[in-house]
């Protein structure tokens, strides 16, 4: 995924958490750790692995969010599929 693509993304799912007000605190700041892990891949050079368990994380925060988020699902799991995509 390109450094620009990641950062359209990131920018993407922190204006859906500012927008998603209802979520539980724990639940924010599981989602909030992985945007940081999301940003922090986009700072390092192409090519190079996602941190562990990431995509794991992502599919996770995914199906907890199927039902009462839909659009941040979605955000998110498309955000899975392409790092699966890229091989990351």
């Amino acid at each position: 995924m390109s450094e620009a693509k990641l950062q359209e993304v990131v920018r993407e799912i922190r204006a859906q958490l500012d927008g998603a007000h209802d979520l539980p605190p724990d639940t924010r700041r599981s989602l909030e750790a992985l945007v940081q892990d999301l940003a922090a891949m986009a700072d390092r050079p192409a090519g190079e692995a996602a941190p562990e368990g990431l995509q794991d994380r992502l599919a996770d925060a995914v199906r907890r969010l199927e039902a009462s988020h839909p659009t941040l699902s979605t955000t998110l799991g498309n955000v899975v599929d392409t790092l699966a995509f890229f091989g990351l």
